[in-house]
């Protein structure tokens, strides 16, 4: 098994994994993914002393003669694997010799991940992720509220079968990110920044107040067929009792309900870019900057402190900015400095304190040999301001 850089296995395997999703995580693509052992559970082995038990195996697709699926796994991370966890995988070797002649997931992630070569795309669903991320950020900008609670994850999954039951559990999934993951509460903003009056707004349902905000997507476009898809199959694997598996090309249908929601979501985007003049890339770098910003707590200021004096610079223009180090103290510590001058002569000093001196003989340090710096993050206005 380890004699070899690619070894071919029944795309089962994997539900020895996902039955257990508190110890291992599965995320899949249209032409690769990756098993691992979860951080949760990576605590327990390093806690145990059990971390040769940890588990990380990355692999492809590739099609089989008869019609089904199996992995093409990186062989040196099963090698990598506890033996007992490699001797699981044995009973589901797929020999050569029952592959099918071609396999364009294959290719693509023998280019990428055997190759090194980056120029192969995303596969579908980290690029429904990438796109519902920027359709968040506009909307966080235009109403403060993302149009999604959450944004799809490896949670989605591709089908591991070739049958009805695996393509509409897949779906079972989508369904909790792309239907029951709209908000209502964003949707409302829209509908009154694009002076939409909507009877029984209130009352809808998320999926049929989209329609009514955005009219460019009808029932009869694409976006709200596939959102009607999406619902419907997750019925058919929650609801009542199922209907007997058939066989049919899971991963495949699956992939192509993924490119179809990437291409609507799209157009979604390039709508709210175009009429609320807001650019997406730009929104979505201030989103993340603004997740580095400091969280401030409740409690632990007093209305004499000198921070409280910040207040004052509301609604005053900056005319002069400059900064430095301040002058060295024995007896305190070291920092930065920061002035801010207004066009009304007042004048604005901003440096740190510390208890240094408290703790310098326990820490045996001279205070002088602490150092504090100012810290800023910079985030720019909103695109569309």
């Amino acid at each position: 098994m380890t004699q070899r850089v690619i070894g071919y296995f029944e795309a089962d395997v994997l539900s020895l994994y996902s039955s257990n999703p508190h110890k291992y995580t599965i995320d899949t693509d249209y032409f690769e993914g990756e098993l691992k052992t979860s951080a949760e559970y990576f605590e327990e082995l390093d806690t145990s002393g059990k971390l040769d038990e940890y588990i990380r195996i990355r692999f492809g697709y590739h099609a089989k003669s008869d019609g089904g699926l199996c992995l093409a796994v990186f062989i040196p991370d099963l090698a990598n694997a506890a033996p007992l966890e490699q001797k699981k995988w044995s009973p589901f070797i797929v020999k050569d010799d029952a592959l099918a002649d071609s396999d364009e997931r294959f290719t693509m992630w023998f280019d990428r991940n055997i190759q090194g070569s980056w120029g192969v795309k995303n596969g579908a669903r980290k690029r429904l992720t990438a796109v519902i991320e920027k359709i968040n950020a506009c909307c966080k900008a235009l109403t403060g509220h993302p149009l999604y609670s959450k944004v799809p994850n490896s949670s989605v999954t591709y089908p591991s079968s070739q049958n009805t039951h695996s393509y509409e559990d897949s779906h079972k999934n989508l369904y909790g990110f792309l239907v029951d993951g709209l908000s209502k509460r964003c949707l409302l903003a829209l509908a009154e920044k694009r002076q939409r009056n909507i009877l029984e707004a209130e009352n809808m349902k998320p999926p049929t107040l989209l329609r009514h905000v955005f009219t460019e997507f009808d029932k009869e476009s694409q976006l709200h067929k596939l959102l009607s898809l999406i619902s419907t199959e997750r019925g058919n694997s929650s609801h009542g009792v199922r209907i007997s598996a058939k066989s049919c090309d899971a991963f495949g249908l699956f992939n192509r309900d993924l490119e179809r929601a990437v291409e609507s979501f799209e157009l979604l985007l390039n709508l709210i870019e175009q009429e609320f003049n807001v650019s997406a890339t730009h929104e979505l770098s201030r989103q993340e900057m603004m997740q580095y910003l400091p969280k401030i707590v409740d409690g632990g200021i007093e209305s004499d402190y000198s921070i409280c004096q910040a207040t004052q610079m509301v609604g005053k223009t900056v005319e002069k900015v400059w900064f430095g180090l301040r002058e060295d103290h024995v007896q305190i510590h070291q920092s930065e400095a920061l002035f801010i001058q207004f066009t009304n002569g007042e004048l604005l000093a901003i440096d740190t304190g510390s208890n240094v001196l408290n703790i310098a003989d326990q820490a045996k340090i001279r205070p002088n040999e602490f150092h504090v710096d100012l810290n800023l993050t910079w985030v720019p206005a909103p695109s569309n301001g």
